[in-house]
């Protein structure tokens, strides 16, 4: 075994003296190959979406930012908040957002990302009370009538945000991206108070957003 290895050690050296100059030949010559460096680098965006909330266009900003691994693959975190809160309407959110982009080298580029995390909303709402009050108006042969109240709704809300985008690359760590997306939010009390629930659907939207990336590279 010692002789085999001690047979095999001068052929190895034969082999790289043989090699090494046609490798360094390859790696200065100007052939038609070239091999070009995909780095990781980082951005923030400040964002703002325009979007429908309980039945009325309303503008929600906030920011993203993150890693963009090898120019493509993006993964961060953004939040928002709706920007005419009042005692009756407000939302915010935040979360993870991941997402991919293509053509960074180039002035225009896509990209698909997605939010996925949680907030709190607040809206007018008509439901049913409940508690009910202790002296209901009866219903005549049935059952006591439930009593509706309106006022304004407030609870935490997991929210799931796709979103495609269109990215011009107006300088290497400057871009301007245009999107739409949707936002799909859940309620934890669903179902829970009232004879119909609260309307579920007063806060999904479909939603246009202006953004501005400074940072990550570009062409």
């Amino acid at each position: 075994m010692v002789s085999n290895r001690i047979g095999v050690l001068p052929i190895a050296v034969v082999l790289c003296a043989l090699l090494l100059p046609h490798i360094a030949a390859a790696q200065t010559s100007a052939g038609p190959m070239t091999v070009q460096k995909i780095g990781n680098s980082a951005f923030i965006a400040p964002d703002f979406k325009f979007t429908d909330f309980n039945g009325k266009t309303s503008v929600v900003a906030g920011a993203f930012g993150g890693y963009l691994i090898e120019n493509a693959f993006f993964i961060g975190a953004g939040g928002y908040g709706l920007t005419d809160p009042s005692s009756a309407r407000d939302m915010w959110y935040f979360g993870l957002v991941t997402g991919v982009y293509v053509n960074r080298d180039r002035p225009v580029g896509f990209g698909f990302k997605a939010l996925i995390g949680g907030g709190e909303a607040t809206w007018g709402q008509t439901y049913a009370a409940y508690p009910p009050p202790a002296y209901p108006t009866p219903r005549r042969g049935g059952p006591a009538a439930p009593v509706y109240v309106t006022g304004g709704y407030q609870t935490g809300i997991f929210v799931f945000e796709p979103e495609a985008n269109v990215v011009v690359h107006m300088n290497k760590h400057l871009s301007l991206s245009g999107g739409v997306g949707y936002r799909f939010t859940g309620d934890p009390y669903w179902g829970y108070y009232g004879y119909n629930g609260y309307n579920h659907d007063a806060l999904n939207g479909v939603t246009g957003t202006v953004s501005l990336q400074i940072g990550g590279g570009g062409n």
